[in-house]
């Protein structure tokens, strides 16, 4: 049996939401979008840690700050009254420029492998932040693109040399397998 993060990033996907449903199914689902958008730049911080890609985790922490910085100017800036009147922090979506900056990293980095699942997940928070009526569209909207922006503007395509896990129980065989495309 052979393992391959590479080339299954579903198991990482996978283990994120299990080792958090324990907590998220305790709270309403704001506190659960919350934990699901902060995971997705979580998952990639593990993943380029995991991998050795130390300049990754370099750009994803830059991605990530910077996100954060924009989204809370603009929001001190704009002062937009969310749609259930709790407070004017509204406009962008802080949990959508969260969850699309690491998925933006995932794909500038390591392909579309890894970027179109997270950029499902993300489009779920972002739909979900409308639903419950944290934010407008736009909100989300303005979040997607800032938190895509950073990624895509500061993520350097990683090179095409990676290590995976080898597992193989039935012959007792463990170790790390380096690859190398050209």
């Amino acid at each position: 049996m052979n393992i391959s993060l590479q080339k299954k990033p579903y198991l990482l996907i996978f283990f994120s939401f299990y080792f958090f449903s324990p907590i998220t199914f305790a709270y309403d689902f704001t506190t659960k979008s919350t934990l699901v958008a902060i995971s997705i730049p979580a998952i990639a911080g593990v993943y380029s840690l995991t991998s050795g890609d130390y300049e990754g985790v370099k750009e994803l922490t830059l991605e990530t700050l910077l996100t954060a910085q924009v989204t809370v100017l603009l929001k001190n800036s704009v002062q937009r009254t969310r749609p259930n009147g709790e407070n004017d922090q509204s406009f962008p979506s802080g949990h959508t420029a969260a969850a699309f900056v690491g998925a933006s990293y995932l794909h500038h980095r390591y392909g579309l492998r890894w970027g179109v699942p997270m950029y499902a997940i993300a489009a779920v928070i972002g739909y979900e932040r409308v639903n419950v009526k944290d934010h407008y569209w736009s909100d989300v909207i303005a979040g997607a693109a800032i938190g895509y922006a950073a990624g895509a503007f500061f993520t350097a395509k990683y090179p095409h040399v990676w290590f995976e896990p080898h597992v193989d129980p039935e012959n007792k065989a463990y170790g790390i397998t380096v690859k190398a495309r050209y």
